[in-house]
């Protein structure tokens, strides 16, 4: 195998590879001769057609079928060979197969890029001031207590009003004629939270449970399904049920239904615990975040766009999952290509940490051992609520493998490092 390199950038490789003649003349005799076994060529048995024959009515296929196995196969050792370091697949190019000859391709692949450390101990980043406050824990407090609210049937005289959860039936017409997917049955809605379109809820409110209501109203103009953009519609609506929500008291009795607690007072110093506990991680994501900007800033090199295109598709994907379920970034009336242009900048400083990161852990010799892994794998099972077996085997079936989900390890366990030599004021 001969193998050339063509430095494009600092990051960009073109290798021109050759397959020795005598291998493709071993692996084009392999494939006819199993060629020949499996088709049947009238006047011939099998295994007994000519070769000439068969490369006439066969050869792109066999040749396809050749170049599927060589090509990946040395393009692997070309890798080996050389001591590149890819970061993504290669794209193939210029493949040249011709009876007699070697076999010519071109692969152009991106290769992590060279990074020259300088000494990075004694960064400094200010720790920004996270009080837990009184306020902080009443609120947390407020908000535990919504979470264990309950709903209560108002009396029969009782109409909607703000706030109110109103179980309804509706069934929705467009020019007369029912809406496709328009109709609900004991369709759940508070009023006032803008979970229906715009003019629905509010023509709810003064209503008794029982009534039957005709609401009118328009679809928003930038509703996300263009065929009912800005159209109007009616609503033919039955009041089933009108709920109240129901605060439960703040006293003891109300902290043991929520937890191991025998006392409110216990409660609020556990939300006080958990609030600080937060602000912390909050303060170290701060001096992370404030470090990572000056090991950014003080190293120049040039990052590779396959990374910075791979991390622009996961943006946009976490973006559009964020969406109702269904909903594509276009029906929401989101333009691809803009959020692209606006978040290049950061998906690029965000690539070009993490090969910081990445050049220190080489540097400092950092691993992540196996109990380290097991650990991290435990972590996220919890917060998945899985065990962590199926975080295992779920990773697997994503990547093939535990490589990434390392290397993430690996590039915290760095930052690790810089903080530990930095200085935190």
């Amino acid at each position: 195998m001969k193998v050339a390199v063509e430095e494009i950038s600092t990051v960009k490789k073109s290798l021109k590879i050759e397959v020795p003649e005598e291998v493709v003349t071993k692996e084009l005799s392999s494939a006819y001769t199993d060629l020949n076994q499996r088709v049947r060529i009238p006047g011939f048995r099998p295994g007994k057609a000519p070769r000439a024959m068969l490369e006439q009515r066969y050869a792109a296929t066999v040749e396809e079928d050749v170049i599927r196995r060589l090509v990946p196969d040395y393009y692997q050792r070309a890798i080996q060979e050389t001591g590149l370091h890819p970061v993504e697949m290669p794209t193939i190019e210029k493949i040249e197969l011709k009876k007699n000859a070697p076999l010519l391709f071109t692969a152009m692949v991106e290769i992590t890029p060279p990074i020259s450390l300088g000494d990075i101990t004694g960064l400094k980043a200010e720790k920004p001031k996270m009080e837990v406050t009184n306020l902080e824990v009443d609120r947390a407090l407020e908000a535990l207590q919504e979470q264990h609210a309950q709903l209560t049937a108002c009396p029969e005289d009782h109409r909607v009003a703000e706030k109110d959860f109103v179980l309804m039936d509706f069934q929705g017409t467009m020019d007369g004629r029912p809406l496709e997917s328009g109709s609900r049955q004991n369709q759940p809605v508070q009023i006032g939270s803008h979970t229906m379109i715009p003019g629905f809820e509010e023509q709810l409110i003064h209503h008794l449970r029982g009534d039957r209501v005709k609401i009118q109203t328009s679809f928003p103009k930038d509703y996300p399904k263009a065929e009912l953009a800005g159209r109007p519609v009616e609503f033919d609506v039955t009041i089933r049920e009108v709920k109240q929500k129901a605060l439960p008291s703040l006293d003891d009795e109300f902290a043991k239904d929520v937890g191991p607690f025998t006392s409110l007072d216990e409660l609020k110093t556990r939300l006080r615990e958990d609030l600080t506990t937060r602000a912390k991680q909050e303060q170290e994501r701060a001096v992370k975040s404030a470090l990572l900007k000056q090991l950014t800033e003080a190293h120049s090199f040039e990052v590779p766009s396959s990374l910075v295109e791979q991390e622009l598709r996961e943006a946009l994907a976490r973006l559009e999952q964020r969406l109702p379920k269904g909903v594509t970034l276009e029906q929401a009336k989101i333009d691809p290509l803009a959020v692209r242009k606006e978040i290049e900048p950061s998906a690029r400083e965000k690539v070009k940490g993490r090969l910081i990161l990445a050049a220190i852990a080489d540097r400092e010799k950092l691993t992540v051992g196996k109990e380290e892994l097991d650990s991290a794998l435990g972590r996220t099972a919890q917060e998945l609520k899985l065990g962590a077996e199926d975080v295992r085997r779920l990773i697997l079936s994503q990547e093939g493998n535990l490589d990434v989900f390392k290397a993430r390890l690996l590039e915290d366990k760095a930052m690790d490092w810089v903080v530990s030599k930095a200085v935190i004021e």
